[in-house]
């Protein structure tokens, strides 16, 4: 991307000034994290540095040593000695049953600069606290750094520095636009909660009423599609929807764990050969992470999560672009926009990654409102914005018989291919309020008054249904505001 290296140097800037020497770099899924964090390696490298990139997951790992000449530590290298001023990449796991390397490592104190991807999950959280002991450096990279799903961030950080995130990616043409579908097929009342996150009984059970298997195949009938990956909550579930979509007709593969490893490498190679036949992959939680297929056009996410960083993982992986790909869709039949919003709303990470004490902060439900789009809690009975009234009614037998599915996405996707300094005050607040990005569009606000209508500002303050005393304090001084003039995508 055309900003990496101002964001590199943003991260060399803030280390070199001995402000702070753990930093948690905030990287969209799709936004070259990878690319990033190996600039970074070689980089300190060359001045000198030994680098150690810690990672988790197998893919990753075998991603990384792709693409990086470096020593490689893993189950099947012998605990023995390191040669400063190299790069190594290892499996966390098998770096902890290494002493000696650990421990070289520790001695090397500031001249050791380490890179631990997927900084959000904590389990390596001991071994990263005895590597940075001794004054090392540490970079971690994550795109989700939320205190909620991630306690020991605070703990191994001192401050964020967040890259452009996923609508400004999409602006910018590194990423898809996306159509947001929901259909809620069942009573999701009944899902019960174990350890932060749905039960796989619960969800098994509450998807296994023929109308959600009904609901899917109608759904994949009369959607267009090249590529499909379908999010299950469990093995057995995976198997259920796998047996069902081939019995309906639809040519697909399944992976988890219990797949023979032979047959499932067979399977994936047929799924992404061009006219295979094979359009839709099925999978429990192996694919959600460290895996790109970029022809991959419909994200089905066919279970509920509490996990935010999860769902956007989910999602990330259709939003890669791909020639002939212009959008990528999701079906969400789990209510999960209602937990965690769309996928491309900008997110507050410098408030989330760091709790600063607060406890009791969990997952906030969230519905929007009809009149306004604007994203309110769940218990609401009155929208926070135009004041409109959620009425709450029991399904009538005919929504019961049949549900419907509706798409998230409709009312912005009306803006697309607009210049934002063509919008109206009402179309910039409805963009505004589905992106999330109030203090972007409150600029483009003041910039249009001054420069196009006087009373522009005043009727977005209107739309955003914000009271007289704010308008008051927003007016535009004499000088220029300026802002970048966006295309919407």
């Amino acid at each position: 991307r055309s900003r990496t290296k101002e964001e590199n140097l943003e991260l060399f800037m803030a280390m070199k000034e001995g402000k702070f020497k753990e930093i948690l770099a905030c990287a969209a899924t799709g936004s070259g994290k990878t690319k990033t964090f190996i600039y970074l390696a070689n980089r300190a490298n060359i001045k000198g540095l030994t680098v150690l990139i810690l990672t988790e997951a197998t893919k990753i790992y075998e991603q990384i040593t792709q693409e990086l000449p470096a020593g490689n530590i893993n189950a099947k290298v012998k605990d023995s000695y390191i040669a400063p001023g190299n790069i190594y990449i290892a499996m966390a796991q098998s770096l902890v049953n290494r002493k000696m390397m650990l421990q070289q490592f520790i001695d090397l104190g500031s001249q050791l600069l380490i890179i631990n991807d997927e900084a959000h999950i904590g389990t390596a959280t001991k071994l990263l606290q005895h590597l940075i002991s001794n004054n090392a450096l540490l970079i971690g990279f994550t795109a989700t750094p939320d205190f909620r799903f991630a306690k020991h961030l605070p703990l191994l950080y001192q401050d964020i520095i967040v890259g452009p995130q996923p609508d400004e990616l999409v602006t910018d043409g590194y990423l898809c636009s996306y159509k947001h579908y929901a259909r809620v097929l069942a009573n999701i009342d009944e899902l019960k909660i174990k350890n932060g996150e749905f039960t796989e009984e619960s969800q098994q059970i509450v998807f296994e009423s023929k109308r959600v298997y009904d609901g899917l195949v109608k759904d994949l009938q009369e959607r267009t599609f090249k590529k499909a990956i379908v999010f299950t909550a469990s093995i057995k579930h995976c198997e259920d929807v796998y047996a069902m979509l081939n019995t309906a007709g639809f040519n697909t593969i399944r992976v988890h764990s219990k797949v023979d490893p032979a047959r499932q490498a067979w399977d994936m190679a047929a799924f992404k050969e061009h006219g295979s036949g094979v359009n839709i992959c099925i999978s429990v939680g192996i694919l959600t992470k460290g895996w790109d297929y970029p022809p991959i056009d419909m994200v089905i996410l066919y279970r509920a999560t509490t996990s935010l960083p999860l769902y956007l993982q989910m999602i990330g992986r259709g939003s890669r672009t791909h020639p002939g790909k212009e959008v990528f869709t999701v079906l969400d039949y789990g209510a999960n926009y209602q937990r965690h919003g769309l996928w491309d709303a900008e997110i507050d990470w410098v408030k989330k990654w760091n709790s600063k004490g607060k406890k009791g902060e969990g997952v906030a439900p969230i519905k929007m409102c009809p009149e306004c789009d604007f994203i309110n809690p769940i218990s609401v009975t009155t929208c926070k914005n135009c004041g409109h009234k959620f009425i709450k009614q029991g399904p009538s037998k005919e929504e019961q018989a049949e549900t419907k599915m509706i798409e998230l996405t409709a009312k912005y996707r009306t803006l697309i291919g607009r210049k934002i300094s063509t919008l109206t005050p009402a179309e910039l607040s409805m963009y505004a309020k589905i992106k999330n990005k109030k203090a972007f569009s409150i600029r483009v606000a003041k910039s249009l008054t001054q420069s196009v209508d006087a009373g522009y500002l005043a009727g977005f303050a209107s739309c955003m249904k914000y009271a007289r005393g704010w308008l008051w304090h927003n007016q535009p001084g004499p000088d220029p505001i300026p802002f970048t003039d966006i295309t919407l995508k």
